[in-house]
């Protein structure tokens, strides 16, 4: 799956953060959302991290009964993207990768939207932010963190924002984002990595897993707490690629998490790299993107355990 120069009228620009726990993605990703406020553009920021950094980064208290994730959330979302849909039949029947179909609502970035103004943050009117939530008491062997993501699977899928919309979202650490179907939902993935080999063990595996699922165009690698030159030949070695941009061991970054402050771009010494991150991003085209998405249902479709709990499902893809 390629990207595409070509601006569609779906065209929100969607990038996900991840890397090596530690890396400084959380931190990475809220500057990220701080440089697209500064340029005036409307922003979703979603907190998929299990550690739930990004949304106290942002300055918002991840509350439990708040969390996506949370069942009478995940129902609520699930009800009102259902619509009319007779191909999901019942909020039950929803699957991590189920499509938007005949009578399906979506979702946009206008601040009335119901699942905006029901489940997310405003940061002002432009700015909006949602967790997906942590793991509880009550989930202790209860199953793995996929199931607490297949709600923000079907939030993205559903997602039809308006041309330079952006959705930043703060992934999972590691190469969790290919349990499913989210590594297809983005514009863009930026792998930060720190010069350290195990950081670079995960990037090198985050490559080899887009690469067979025909996303790797559109990794971006970044590298990050990079003290001197170095560190970046390490990087350029290691990866066996040029990153993107690099950021530098930010003192400003880490005075203001010493205070108790939340990251804001003021403190970085150049937002130049931010930049061109943005830069970067081109649309995935839509019917590209709708047919791996398919292909990705029909294939969870088939799953002896989607049968056993969800049903028959293979028909929600039209």
């Amino acid at each position: 799956m390629h990207g595409s120069s070509a601006v569609t009228s779906f065209s929100v620009m969607k990038i996900a953060f991840t890397g090596k726990g530690g890396s400084g993605k959380s931190t990475l990703a809220a500057l990220f959302v701080g440089h697209l406020r500064a340029t005036g553009r409307r922003v979703l920021a979603i907190d998929a991290d299990v550690n739930v950094h990004l949304a106290p980064l942002l300055g918002v208290t991840a509350d439990r009964g708040a969390a996506l994730s949370h069942p009478d959330n995940a129902t609520s979302v699930r009800r009102h993207l259902m619509g009319t849909n007779t191909l999901v039949g019942a909020v039950e029947h929803f699957v991590a990768t189920t499509p938007p179909g005949p009578g399906s609502r979506l979702v946009t970035l206008d601040p009335a939207d119901p699942v905006l103004a029901g489940h997310g943050v405003a940061l002002d009117e432009r700015t909006h932010v949602m967790h997906v939530g942590t793991y509880e008491p009550e989930d202790i062997g209860g199953g793995c963190y996929h199931g607490h993501l297949a709600i923000l699977e079907n939030l993205l899928s559903h997602l039809r924002a308006q041309p330079g919309d952006w959705v930043v979202c703060d992934m999972v650490a590691g190469t969790d984002a290919f349990a499913n179907s989210l590594h297809a939902q983005f514009d863009a993935i930026v792998v930060v990595v720190e010069p350290t080999p195990e950081s670079v063990t995960v990037a090198r595996r985050y490559r080899e897993l887009a690469a067979a699922a025909g996303v790797e165009d559109l990794l971006i690698l970044v590298g990050n707490k990079v003290v001197d030159e170095v560190d970046v030949d390490y990087l350029r070695r290691e990866l066996g690629a040029e990153p993107l941009a690099v950021l530098p061991a930010q003192a400003g970054l880490r005075r203001a998490r010493q205070d108790g402050r939340c990251p804001r771009t003021e403190d970085l010494e150049d937002v130049g790299p931010l930049r061109t991150i943005a830069d970067a991003v081109r649309p995935v085209s839509v019917p590209r993107r709708d047919a791996y998405l398919r292909e990705l249902h029909l294939k969870l479709a088939q799953k002896d355990w989607v049968r056993s709990l969800h049903g028959d499902v293979a028909g929600q893809a039209v």
